[in-house]
């Protein structure tokens, strides 16, 4: 009777330590997404890196043009089948600057297999040229909807 008993304690101390991590995690996601929102009319520099390199940075008045007015108007968890659809490391970068300090960052994906595209993801990806990309934040793990923004800060700067 006492293994039984302490099997079931164990089991239930699993279960309450797997529930406050979920707990945890959504959380931090909300509080991420909440300080973003809270913060984002105070953006003043943005900056385009292709892998370690600065492609382009604006600050004050020429940064606006490529900011993002709601940047987190639809944004949709990936799954590993989801991500697999583009290619591994991202094409870009993207940091999103208040006085210097990164609000957010999100890496541009690059289309690998589009004909595996789901009808979700396929509004949310955008065009440059004959390329499709996809916005995605890589700390939460999320697909963000296409921006017209993104995407002209995209066609001026990549080459």
């Amino acid at each position: 009777m006492n293994k039984r008993r302490l099997k079931l304690i164990i089991f239930a101390a699993i279960i309450l330590i797997g529930a406050f991590t979920l707990q945890s995690r959504e959380k931090n996601e909300k509080e991420a997404i909440s300080q973003i929102l809270d913060h984002v009319t105070e953006i003043n520099a943005i900056e385009l890196f292709k892998g370690e390199q600065s492609v382009f940075k604006a600050t004050g008045q020429d940064a606006t043009a490529y900011i993002e007015n709601y940047p987190l108007s639809h944004v949709k968890k990936l799954s590993k089948k989801e991500r697999a659809v583009f290619e591994e490391k991202p094409l870009y970068h993207i940091v999103y600057e208040i006085k210097g300090e990164p609000l957010y960052e999100v890496d541009i994906l690059k289309v690998a297999i589009s004909s595996e595209l789901n009808e979700e993801l396929q509004q949310m990806v955008f065009n440059v040229g004959d390329q499709q990309y996809l916005i995605y934040w890589v700390n939460e793990k999320k697909a963000l909807e296409q921006s017209t923004n993104t995407q002209r800060l995209l066609e001026q700067y990549v080459k």
